[in-house]
C-alpha cells in the first residue's frame, strides 16, 4: 500500500499488511480476532487505516456475536423477511424505536432480551400472539398481510405435526428378517408406489400391494435388503403392507393420489377402484439396482389382471408357509418364482 500518513515519520510512505492477534473492546468484553494492520515500511510502526480498522471490528464483532450466542445480521434479516414484513414495521410490531431492526441488520449489535424476542418469533405461534396483542401499531393491510402468512405457517406446522405422528403410528421399530434387514421407509414405500403407478398408468390397489411385495422380496433375494423395510401381511387376496389401508388413505387425503371407479358389471355393480399418481417420483431416492428391480418387476406384471397377480402370489412359498394374517419372512425370498434375467 502506498501514500499512508505515518505521524511517526511525518510523511507519506509505503506500508505492508500483516495478520497479527488483536484484542478489541467490544461492550466491555475483551474479544480476540485474528486481523490486518499497515506497518510503515520505514519506520516499523502501526499505522491508522481506516478501511483495515472498520474489516476488524466487523470480524471482531463476529466474534462476539458466536461467543454470546447472538443472532447474526442475516438471520435476524431472515426472520423479518420469512413474514414479509418492512424493518421498521417489524420494530413497531415489537415495540421498538422505528430503526431498531434496520440498524440490527445493518450490523449494530443486538442485547440479551432483544435477541430472545428475535428468537422467540421465528415459531409462528410466538409470532401470532405478539400480533394479537400489537396488531394496531401496524397498517391494515400489513396487518392483514401479516395474519395471513401466520396463517399459512400454523397449518404448515399443524400438518408437519399430524405428518410426523402418522408415520410413528404405522412404523415398526424392526430391522429383521420381518422387514427385510432395513428400517422402515414410509417415504421410500411411497415412492415406490408413485413409481408403479406412474410406469403403470394407474393400477387397482389389490394388484398395487402384490407388485410392491414382490419389488421388495426380489430386491432381497438379489441383495440380502429389501427397498422400503416394509413388513408384508399374509391376507385373503395375498401379501399387502402392514398398514395399507391406513398409508394409501393418508396419501388421498393429502393428494398425492386419486382415485378412480372402474366399472366391471353394471347389472352386478361390480366396480374396482384406480389408483392414480398425482405426483412424479423422486427416482434419486432408488440405487441402480432397486430401479432395476422395480421396472423388472413392473413389466412383469404389466398387463396382469388383480386376479392374476393375486393366485400367482398364492403359488409362492412365502404364502403357502405363512398363516392367514401373518407377517411373511423375507426368508422366503430364496424361494421367489421370480428372478432377474442374467
Amino acid at each position: 500500500m502506498k501514500g499512508t500518513f505515518c505521524p511517526n515519520c511525518e510523511e507519506f510512505t509505503d506500508v505492508r499488511l500483516e495478520t497479527t492477534s488483536q484484542v478489541l473492546n467490544i461492550r466491555g468484553k475483551p474479544i480476540e480476532i485474528k486481523g490486518e494492520v499497515a506497518i510503515c515500511q520505514a519506520c516499523g510502526a502501526k499505522v491508522f487505516n481506516e478501511e483495515l480498522d472498520s474489516r476488524n471490528l466487523e470480524e471482531a464483532y463476529v466474534a462476539y456475536r458466536e461467543k454470546y450466542k447472538l443472532l447474526s445480521p442475516d438471520e435476524i434479516r431472515t426472520t423479518r423477511e420469512k413474514y414479509g414484513l418492512s424493518q421498521r414495521a417489524l420494530s413497531r410490531l415489537l415495540g421498538w424505536g422505528d430503526i431498531t431492526i434496520h440498524r440490527y441488520e445493518s450490523g449494530a449489535i443486538q442485547d440479551k432480551v432483544h435477541d430472545s424476542t428475535l428468537r422467540l418469533i421465528e415459531d409462528p405461534q410466538t409470532m401470532q400472539k405478539i400480533f394479537e396483542t400489537s396488531r394496531g401499531k401496524l397498517t391494515s393491510y400489513t396487518a392483514k398481510r401479516l395474519e395471513e402468512t401466520i396463517a399459512t405457517f400454523l397449518q404448515e406446522d399443524n400438518e408437519q405435526t399430524f405428518r410426523a405422528s402418522f408415520e410413528r403410528m404405522v412404523a415398526h421399530p424392526y430391522s429383521d428378517l420381518t422387514s427385510g434387514y432395513k428400517k422402515y421407509d414410509l417415504e421410500k414405500l411411497e415412492n415406490m408406489i408413485f413409481y408403479l403407478l406412474k410406469r403403470l398408468n394407474g393400477d387397482f390397489i389389490t394388484k398395487l400391494n402384490k407388485t410392491l411385495w414382490y419389488c421388495d422380496f426380489l430386491h432381497f433375494r438379489e441383495t440380502s435388503v429389501s427397498i422400503s423395510g416394509a413388513q408384508y401381511l399374509h391376507l385373503q387376496y395375498g401379501p399387502v403392507p402392514n398398514n395399507y389401508d391406513l398409508i394409501t388413505g393418508m396419501m388421498l387425503h393429502e393428494r398425492l393420489l386419486d382415485k378412480e371407479e372402474i366399472v366391471f358389471d353394471v347389472k352386478e355393480d361390480i366396480v374396482g377402484e384406480k389408483l392414480i399418481a398425482l405426483v412424479e417420483p423422486d427416482a434419486s431416492m432408488f440405487s441402480e439396482k432397486e430401479i432395476e428391480v422395480i421396472n423388472f418387476v413392473s413389466d412383469t406384471f404389466r398387463d396382469y389382471t388383480a386376479t392374476m397377480i393375486k393366485n400367482k402370489s398364492h403359488q409362492e412359498t412365502a404364502c403357502i408357509k405363512s398363516e392367514d394374517g401373518e407377517i411373511i419372512s423375507y426368508k422366503y425370498a430364496n424361494e421367489l418364482s421370480l428372478s432377474l434375467p442374467n
